[in-house]
Formats: structure tokens, sequence, C-alpha cells
């Protein structure tokens, strides 16, 4: 597999990958701006993310929160690869990578292990749009070896009771996210649409940003919708 430095959000930061395979994205730092915005980070705390590709996002919470322990649950070995390596060339500690199937989540964790689960999914179903012929971007994209309905019980076991969920996906899977959060007994903190060119402000957004946590009573927060320019 061909590597490449690529660095994000803080320019210090390097991350490892590969055209070979599916790369942090926009959404990425979109999900890192929201959780950093609507998550009030305790001194000591667990992160994990649910599918962390080459680690972009795992990376920069380490790097952000130094006393946290943060792990990426990945099923692709290569992609994790990338990530340890990233992780040692930044001289993070404070980050792991586990090679791991999210369906089957209980073989790997116990209940109730972090305080702050993190996911940017495969967006769209099996059997809708064009799936990549290359299998490591086609994963990423197209619900292949995990559903959202996955993304969410893998959750759901994970978060402590307090814990708070943070969700990127599509704006069109908008009533498949209610649905299922409302079958794992998530309660909605916020969400925030996301505007692709703030001149499209007729359109349907393009994505959604979610916050979850079980134990939450107040009233949901619809937050300013949030524009991002396409670079042409």
């Amino acid at each position: 597999m061909q590597k490449r430095h690529d660095t994000i959000i803080d320019p210090e930061l390097k991350i490892l990958q590969s055209d070979d395979a599916f790369c942090y994205s926009t959404d990425t730092i979109l999900l890192l701006e929201f959780i950093n915005a609507n998550y009030s980070f305790p001194d000591v705390f667990k992160m994990a993310e649910l599918g962390s590709g080459t680690g972009g996002l795992c990376i920069v919470a380490a790097r952000q929160n130094p006393s946290a322990r943060v792990t990426g649950i990945e099923l692709q070995r290569p992609l994790n690869e990338l990530a340890r390596e990233s992780a040692r060339i930044n001289g993070l500690e404070n980050v792991d990578f586990k090679d791991a199937d999210l369906r089957e989540i209980k073989k790997h964790f116990y209940p109730e292990t972090f305080n702050l689960v993190a996911a940017n999914p495969p967006y769209f179903k099996l059997g809708t749009g064009r799936v990549n012929n290359n299998s490591k971007k086609a994963q990423a994209k197209h619900e292949i070896k995990c559903t959202l309905a996955d993304i969410f019980a893998a959750a759901s076991h994970l978060l402590k009771k307090t814990g708070a969920f943070f969700l990127i996906h599509h704006y069109s899977r908008i009533f498949d996210v209610f649905s299922l959060a409302s079958q794992n007994k998530f309660k909605l903190i916020c969400f925030q649409p996301v505007y692709v060119d703030e001149s499209e402000k007729d359109s349907n957004a393009s994505h959604c940003l979610f916050a979850f946590c079980k134990s939450y009573k107040k009233e949901p927060a619809v937050l300013a919708p949030k524009h991002i320019i396409k670079v042409k």
C-alpha cells in the first residue's frame, strides 16, 4: 500500500493515508468541530470512534486531549496499521487502534466502557448509488460490512449511561437515524444540518450532525445550519 503524509487541523500533526483506501475528508473535520463545540470534556475520559479508517479523528482527539484514552475501532487491518504508524510518528501514547468487527463488538469490549463514542459511518444502503470498484473505498461509503443499525447497537453497548454519541450522516438518512436512536433508547441532545455552498439556501441539507445521550432529559436543540464552501 503506497503511503503519503497529510495534515489535519493541526499543521504539526502528520496523518498517513493511501490513495488505495478511503481517506479522511471534510466530514471528519465537521464531526471533530461538532464534538468540540457540544461536548463538556471531563478531565479524564475514554473515547472511541466506530470505523476509524486511517485514524484522523482519533489522532486529533488524542492530541487535543492528552489525559484522554482514545480508541479507534476498524475492521480493515491495513488502515489500522497506517493509523498506528501515524500515532507513533506524532508521539501519541494515549491512542490505540483495535482490529474489530462492529457487528461483534460485545466480543471485544465490556459494556459501558466509554464516555464518548463518535461515528462517520457508510452513508448509503446497498442497492443505492454506484458502488466503488475499490473494495476498501466501497466499504467506507456503502453498508457492506456494517449498517447504521450496527453502528447504533455498538454505540449503545459501548457508552456509559451518561455518555454521549456523536454522529455525522447523509441528510437523506435522517429518519433512519431518529428511528434507530429511539430503538436504542438514545435521547437527542442537538443536531445541526450542513449545507454545501451558502448560496444554496433553498436546497436540502447535504449532511446532519447529531449528538445523543441515553440519560439526557432536556429539550433537544436545533443548531443554526452550518455552511461549507465547496472548492471547485
